[in-house]
């Protein structure tokens, strides 16, 4: 009997994505767990609730409870390492700076690799710098050094996860976006919508937001909780076409493009680095440049069939592989 190798992950507890994280490894053959960055509910101890309230009434000190959870965290974290009897195999950390620093120094003592993934680039959260040194590889999707140790990988797709394709509706294909608020990409939103206003397509544009303030098109669906990834898939495979609207602080590809083409979905982009990639196809991919005239025209072609090979060289299957190489 072959014995599987062991895998661990931690991860921002963002909806679901680690459990299918783990779905897909365990597709792969790894024996695999998870820890996230809130690894158990913080309770109030003994007399911390009374102190807390003391602390913010009459010293307006609100960073005591925060002191407390990031106290629990901690020995949370200790406490799940030092329950890992064998030494893992491979441990990879997405996020690393959400992780204490102590935390990786101790994970670093329980596996073989010790491997770092930041998927929402260098740029944005720049104090994961201090974090790379630590890690055997350390992975980003928008940027390469290789005299820090940076190797550049895209995104993917989760591949444990039989597609659905449906028949392109060409009388009032669906556009869909799902993402984040961010003041940089608004005015762009705003004006694709503005644009699309009066062409014979369906918007369907999900924002997350967290303060009333953001909430200002109406033709923006708002809303207050991230919807989970397998409800943003089960929007995708309903979809016709994915609208992608790149955030400026990166330089990659977001993971729409990889679900687009596992789905056989059409994308409308501003992101003109996708001409670059080996899946690019103008029938399938429309880059934004002042020729919003020209969407009309791109929705009635036909998609391109990209080659099967290629389209695997994006799964999950074949990232992982190349993470642990």
């Amino acid at each position: 009997m072959v014995t599987r190798k062991t895998f661990l992950l931690l991860s921002p507890d963002y909806s679901d994505f680690p459990q299918l994280f783990l779905r897909n490894l365990e597709k792969e053959g790894f024996s695999a767990s998870v820890i996230t960055d809130t690894p158990s509910r913080f309770k109030y101890q003994n007399n911390e609730r009374v102190i807390n309230f003391f602390k913010k009434t009459f010293f307006k000190n609100k960073d005591y409870k925060k002191e407390l959870i990031a106290k629990h965290k901690l020995k949370e974290y200790f406490r799940r390492i030092a329950a890992i009897e064998k030494d893992l195999d491979y441990v990879l950390v997405i996020r690393p700076d959400l992780f204490p620093i102590s935390v990786i120094k101790e994970l670093k003592k329980k596996t073989k690799k010790l491997i770092a993934y930041q998927w929402d680039g260098l740029e944005k959260f720049p104090q994961v710098r201090k974090y790379i040194p630590l890690f055997d590889s350390f992975f980003c999707f928008d940027a390469e050094d290789q005299e820090n140790n940076i190797k550049l990988i895209t995104n993917f797709y989760f591949d444990c996860l039989p597609p659905t394709y449906k028949v392109f509706n060409h009388q009032k294909p669906r556009l869909y976006f799902v993402g984040l608020y961010w003041g940089n990409r608004e005015e762009k939103i705003d004006r694709f919508i503005a644009e699309m206003s009066n062409k014979d397509v369906e918007l369907s544009v999900l924002i997350q937001y967290c303060h009333q303030a953001e909430i200002k098109n109406p033709k923006i669906k708002y809303i207050k909780n991230r919807i989970t990834f397998l409800e943003n898939l089960q929007n995708v495979e309903e979809a016709d076409v994915l609208l992608d609207f790149v955030d400026p602080v990166h330089n990659g590809l977001s993971i729409r493009f990889f679900e687009a083409m596992y789905y056989k979905k059409k994308v409308i982009t501003d992101n003109k680095m996708v001409k670059t990639y080996d899946f690019y196809h103008p029938d399938n991919i429309f880059v934004i440049d002042d020729n919003y005239g020209e969407i009309e025209n791109f929705l009635k072609i036909p998609y391109y069939e990209i080659p099967l090979e290629i389209v695997e060289k994006y799964s999950f299957g074949s990232w992982i592989k190349r993470i642990i190489q």
